[in-house]
């Protein structure tokens, strides 16, 4: 039986948050994504948008920030067609990448 202490909404947003840190570290080859590290993820509360917050503070890249976000919305489709794959839902949220501006 599933906790009552969570809601469908964190649930999924914890899945998204594990699933999309694995494509970008195993799938994407894009050398402007590496190391990036998702924080967290919030979704709407309709759940069909998602806003996944990255940092690259424990990144080994020196990319700047317009290289990074060019290098997400290029593998966007990628990472939303993956997800798809590998999470069976009926509606998967369209993903939209926001910088962690708290741990910055």
């Amino acid at each position: 039986m599933r906790s009552e202490d969570f809601s469908r909404a964190d649930r999924l947003s914890d899945l998204l948050r594990s699933e999309i840190s694995l494509i970008l570290r195993d799938e994407v080859k894009d050398p402007r994504l590496e190391g990036l590290t998702i924080i967290k993820v919030d979704l709407s509360k309709d759940i069909k948008k998602a806003y996944v917050f990255f940092s690259t503070l424990n990144s080994f890249n020196d990319k700047e920030f317009s290289e990074i976000e060019d290098g997400l919305q290029k593998a966007k489709g990628f990472i939303r067609s993956a997800l798809g794959r590998r999470i069976k839902i009926k509606r998967l949220p369209e993903l939209s990448f926001e910088r962690d501006t708290l741990n910055q």
